[in-house]
């Protein structure tokens, strides 16, 4: 069950005057919303008034830290060419083009960078291979020779685009995560979706071994949007910290014997159901939940068969499975609460 659906949401009480519950939800929903700590905390709180129990301590499990790079590198043989052969590949567009790997910046080149270069090398040296009028322009030895090196370059397209994912410093930021929680304002979510669905079109033509299509795909473009809105990093500050609280939290609850919840004032009780927790926390944990769906299926996509897909799997999927059973079990408390009011 996905947190904040229908189904987990307990039925607020009727409101007798519509006007005034329209007024208070509108104005609930279009005010800034709180970071997970001030929502959290000032939950507690209200709980801690009525309910005196004990504070919840807000803080977050301990991760292992990310797989270290040299762990996660795959060695990749560079494929050489000799120079009066190079002079020989004008006839295929290629020199100019392997002049800028050999150059100082090309040597250089991050992670990204070089996944770029070696799709538009594929590009060029498939159409050169395949077009026999520029073909028999070369030296049967020059033919062959770049006959081997498409080959190599094709095998080992795959282990580029790994290492990227691996080493790249954006992707590796915001799987280790931040120290601050997803904004109200979703700012970033719509550009940080279509950046990770252009890098898992990348790495499907890639599979396909459609060079020509990955080569169109701005890589450097899709990273950067990332790196702007810092959405995964900060997701996984919300979806640690809140599922941790709602542990400690029920655990507390579960302690409260009935009748210490009957004696609670049950319009207060009403209020903080309808106004706090389902009007603020719920829905903001709603709303958190849904950029996790889209962020997290874009991102298990990316990291299958990948050294990094059980991080992905540990920082923010198990939490956001997590939430969700904490948040059903949470809803459960608040039925038992409620019935202090059935007919005895």
């Amino acid at each position: 069950m996905v947190a904040g659906n229908r189904q987990s949401r307990i039925k607020a009480p009727y409101c007798i005057n519509r006007f005034i519950c329209y007024t208070l939800t509108a104005a609930v929903l279009s005010g800034c919303q709180p970071q997970p700590e001030a929502l959290l905390n000032d939950y507690q709180a209200r709980l801690e008034r009525v309910l005196d129990v004990p504070a919840v301590d807000l803080s977050k499990s301990t991760l292992q830290p990310l797989p270290e790079i040299r762990a996660l590198s795959i060695v990749i043989p560079s494929a050489t060419i000799d120079l009066t052969d190079m002079l020989a590949l004008d006839i295929c567009d290629l020199e100019t083009l392997i002049a800028e790997r050999n150059n100082s910046l090309g040597k250089v080149l991050n992670d990204a960078l070089l996944l770029q270069y070696e799709l538009k090398l594929l590009v060029k040296l498939g159409n050169c291979l395949s077009s026999p009028a520029l073909i028999r322009q070369l030296a049967p030895e020059l033919q062959t020779t770049l006959q081997q090196i498409y080959r190599q370059k094709q095998q080992q397209l795959p282990a580029v685009l790994a290492n990227m994912l691996s080493r790249d410093q954006t992707l590796r930021q915001q799987l280790s995560g931040s120290q601050r929680g997803i904004a109200a304002d979703q700012s970033g979510l719509a550009e940080s979706i279509q950046a990770l669905k252009q890098l898992n079109l990348l790495r499907r033509h890639i599979v396909k071994q459609d060079y020509l299509a990955a080569s169109q795909i701005h890589i450097i473009n899709a990273i950067g949007a990332l790196h702007q809105s810092q959405l995964v990093a900060d997701l996984q500050h919300s979806l640690r910290l809140s599922q941790q609280f709602f542990a400690e939290l029920n655990a507390l609850l579960t302690q409260i014997p009935q009748k210490q919840l009957c004696q609670a004032d049950n319009t207060v009780r009403e209020n903080l159901l309808s106004q706090i927790f389902i009007g603020r926390v719920q829905a903001d944990l709603a709303r958190v939940d849904g950029i996790a769906t889209a962020l997290i299926n874009e991102l298990l996509q990316l990291y299958q068969q990948h050294p990094l897909q059980p991080t992905v799997q540990q920082r923010l999927q198990v939490p956001q499975l997590q939430l969700q059973q904490h948040l059903r079990e949470h809803v459960a408390f608040w039925q038992r609460w409620r019935q202090c009011d059935a007919p005895r």
